[in-house]
């Protein structure tokens, strides 16, 4: 049944409307693919190493230099406006989660540039130079939490 004055509806004439290997091209689109240029672009590869380094040096800067047996609780968090005192104690899964964070955090940020890269190559860029830049401020916040403990 067409319409043939505003050309919306069924076309009996044109059989590559039913066709199911273009519903199968377009479902087969999986999230492991990564775009070759993405791979191939020296800036991109710059970006992505010195994110691998932050997250080792951050990470390792937790993991190593935080102890447990010092104090059951650490110090979790500065607010001065806070009912008189100015530091907020935690556990030390608080301290923990910072390392979890870095990681999730640069994961999550590959996986989105590689993504964006197709379409537009300078958001994707931005995205890790903007990692870059969180994963920096983390790991001086663990590293005045688990100094000042």
């Amino acid at each position: 049944m067409t319409f043939p004055r505003s050309r919306r509806g069924f076309d009996s004439r044109r059989p590559h409307q039913l066709s199911v290997q273009q519903l199968l091209k377009t479902v087969n689109y999986t999230l492991v693919e990564i775009p070759k240029k993405f791979l191939h672009d020296r800036l991109v590869l710059l970006l992505m190493t010195v994110i691998a380094i932050l997250v080792v040096l951050g990470v390792s800067l937790v993991v190593l230099r935080f102890d447990v047996s010092r104090n059951p609780t650490t110090i979790v968090a500065y607010r001065p406006n806070v009912s008189g005192t100015q530091y907020i104690s935690g556990k030390p899964v608080d301290i923990y989660s910072l390392a979890i964070f870095m990681i999730f955090i640069s994961v999550a940020a590959a996986a989105i540039s590689s993504r964006v890269y197709q379409a537009k190559r300078y958001a994707a860029l931005f995205m890790l130079g903007s990692t870059i830049f969180l994963l920096i401020l983390s790991t001086i916040v663990a590293n005045s939490l688990i100094s000042i403990q």
